[in-house]
């Protein structure tokens, strides 16, 4: 058995979001994101919530999510690497939408493209284990 280790949540129930990310089609078993922006993800995506410093509150967690997502396309080179600070705004613009501060919201988007562009950003490296 190979698995990877790093996801806390797990997604519920399918949803659409609206991106920012457009021109592109890219799907996997779990999620599609259309040349018009708009992003589905499935029932059983797994993630690892908030990247870096930031904590999981109920106001990031579908930004963290939809983060994740367009992170792995990003990882997987799916999308180009130079889509990250749009990615990183999209993080920023569902914060503010789900009724976060919109100080908190960018220092926290702020944080997280320190934490992917620092040190941090190894942990984006995923090690397969085998069991």
């Amino acid at each position: 058995m190979k698995y990877w280790d790093g996801y806390k949540y797990v997604v519920a129930e399918t949803f659409t979001t609206q991106t920012s990310v457009k021109g592109f089609t890219v799907s996997d078993d779990h999620t599609d994101l259309q040349p018009d922006g708009k992003l589905t993800i499935r029932r059983g995506y797994p993630w690892d919530g908030n990247s870096g410093p930031c904590i999981d509150t109920r106001s990031s967690m579908e930004a963290s999510c939809v983060h994740d997502v367009l992170c792995d396309y990003v990882n997987l080179g799916l999308l180009p690497a130079e889509l990250q600070p749009i990615i990183d705004q999209e993080y920023y613009a569902i914060c503010v939408k789900k009724k976060m501060w919109w100080r908190r919201a960018r220092w926290r988007m702020l944080a997280i493209r320190w934490y992917m562009t620092g040190k941090g950003s190894k942990k984006f490296t995923r090690t397969v284990h085998e069991a």
